[in-house]
C-alpha cells in the first residue's frame, strides 16, 4: 500500500502568532481538508495525531493526487489574519500490517521520515513509489536529493512530487553520490550565517524567497524560485529565472546582470538577488571558488 504522512507546517507558531482559538480553528480545518482530500482519492485515513494526518492508498497515483489536493487547498489557499497556512507532505510504498484500524511496519516509518525531509509546501517522495508511478506522475516528479535518513545503513534518493508549476524550478538529473569528497575544487555560497558548499557529489543549489528553496533570501524583490547554481561540465554556473534579475560582482570590481540567463561563476564575489547590493534588504550572497 501506499502511506502518506502530511502535516502544519510551524504548527507551534501558529499558536504563538494566531492565539491558542484561531490557531486550533485553523489547524483543524487543515485536518478536515487533509482528510477530504485523502476519501477524495479513494484512500483511508488511518489516524489523525494533532497537526498531522496518516493515511494509506491502493495505489501510489492515488497518494500523489491527494498529496496535490491537500496542497492546492492549504498551502495555495488558506490564510488565517494574514499568515498564511502551509503543510509538508511525504509519502512512500511498500508492505504493512494492518492491525486493529492502525498500521504497522517499516514501510510506515520511511513514509513518516518523508514528511519529516519535506519542506513546507513539499511533497517528498520515495524511489520505491516512483518506480510504481504512471507515466504521467512521474512528469511532474523530480529527483531532488539523496540522504542520509534517520534508521536506514544507506542513503536514500528523495523526489519531489511538484504541484505548483510555476513556482517551480527544474533541476539537472546528473548522478548523486552518498558520501562527497572533501570540498576540493567546490563553490562555498555563505549568506546570513549559512553555508553551502556546492561539489561534485552535490546537487543544483536553489536560491529564491520560498522556504523550500535551498538558500532563502528573505527580500520582497527575489523571487520564490529565484536562480539555480550548479556544476556544469566541471564549471560553475548561474541561471537566473526571476523577473527581477541577478547582479553580480567579482572581487576585481567588475559587475554583471544577468536575467533569465546563466553566467559562470569565477574567483569570488557577491550575489545580490531581486536588487543591486546597495540597495538590498538582505546581505548579499558572497561565493568562492576554492582550487
Amino acid at each position: 500500500m501506499a502511506i502518506l504522512f502530511a502535516d502544519v507546517s510551524e504548527s507551534m507558531a501558529l499558536y504563538e502568532q494566531l492565539g491558542d482559538a484561531a490557531a486550533r480553528a485553523a489547524i483543524g480545518r487543515c485536518i478536515e481538508l487533509m482528510s477530504d482530500a485523502t476519501r477524495g482519492q479513494g484512500g483511508t485515513v488511518v489516524k489523525t495525531m494533532g497537526d498531522e494526518v496518516m493515511s494509506v492508498f491502493s495505489s501510489v497515483d492515488a497518494a500523489a493526487a491527494a498529496a496535490v489536493d491537500m496542497q492546492e487547498h492549504i498551502s495555495g489557499a488558506m490564510e488565517v489574519e494574514g499568515r498564511r497556512i502551509t503543510v509538508r507532505i511525504g509519502f512512500h510504498h511498500g508492505p504493512a500490517l494492518v492491525e486493529g484500524g492502525d498500521v504497522f511496519g517499516d514501510a510506515v516509518n520511511l513514509a513518516a521520515r518523508m514528511a519529516k525531509q519535506a519542506k513546507s509546501e513539499q511533497i517528498v517522495t520515495t524511489e520505491q513509489a516512483v518506480e510504481r508511478m504512471s507515466d504521467a506522475w512521474r512528469l511532474v516528479t523530480r529527483k531532488i536529493d539523496r540522504a542520509a535518513v534517520r534508521g536506514r545503513r544507506e542513503h536514500l534518493d528523495l523526489y519531489e512530487v511538484v504541484w505548483r508549476f510555476e513556482a517551480a524550478t527544474w533541476v539537472g538529473q546528473g548522478e548523486w553520490e552518498s558520501d562527497a569528497p572533501a570540498c576540493r575544487g567546490c563553490l562555498v555560497l555563505s549568506h546570513e550565517g549559512r553555508r553551502i558548499e556546492l561539489g561534485e557529489a552535490s546537487g543544483p543549489v536553489v536560491v529564491g524567497r520560498a522556504p523550500q528553496a535551498d538558500l532563502v533570501v528573505d527580500d520582497g524583490m527575489v523571487s520564490r524560485l529565484h536562480a539555480t547554481i550548479e556544476l556544469r561540465n566541471g564549471r560553475f554556473v548561474l541561471t537566473d529565472r526571476s523577473i527581477n534579475g541577478t547582479y553580480l560582482v567579482g572581487a576585481d570590481g567588475a559587475s554583471a546582470f544577468i536575467r533569465r540567463d546563466s553566467r559562470e561563476l569565477h574567483g569570488s564575489g557577491i550575489l545580490s538577488f531581486g536588487r543591486m547590493p546597495a540597495a538590498s534588504e538582505a546581505r548579499p550572497v558572497r561565493f568562492e571558488v576554492l582550487e
